[in-house]
């Protein structure tokens, strides 16, 4: 899959359903990506994903994102805020973890963890909070 860069924008493309980390890892590596855009039509995020990559400040979790796979937010030093729509069935172990400036929005009709994820998703992050709507 081709994936498009601008500036410090990692772009994916539209019709991606599933990202992992060697789909990532060496546009992170070889430029400065602060960002990165995820299609409307992404369903998984693999374990590992984003695993360590401290430059990162931005990602938007789209509302059609059914699964996260564990570790895959690991050790984001940059990243301040993440939005997670509570329509995500399945998070795994860890999966947003050692992030301690971020804050995890959960956005959704209920105020607790859905059912489906993993109870030691988050650790070491700097708050989580619930919102109905953004």
């Amino acid at each position: 899959m081709k994936y498009m860069i601008k500036g410090t924008v990692l772009i994916i493309p539209e019709g991606t359903k599933k990202i992992g980390f060697t789909d990532i890892c060496n546009y992170i590596y070889d430029n400065l990506i602060e960002e990165i855009l995820l299609p409307s039509t992404l369903e998984t995020i693999d374990a590992n994903t984003f695993f360590d990559f401290t430059e990162l400040k931005k990602i938007n979790i789209p509302k059609s994102v059914i699964e996260i796979g564990a570790q895959a937010f690991w050790g984001l030093d940059q990243m301040r805020e993440l939005i997670i729509p509570s329509t995500v069935k399945r998070v795994g172990k860890h999966a947003f973890c050692n992030i301690p400036q971020c804050k995890l929005v959960i956005v959704g009709e209920h105020q607790e963890i859905p059912n489906g994820w993993d109870a030691e998703f988050a650790a070491n992050v700097k708050e989580i909070c619930f919102v109905s709507k953004l």
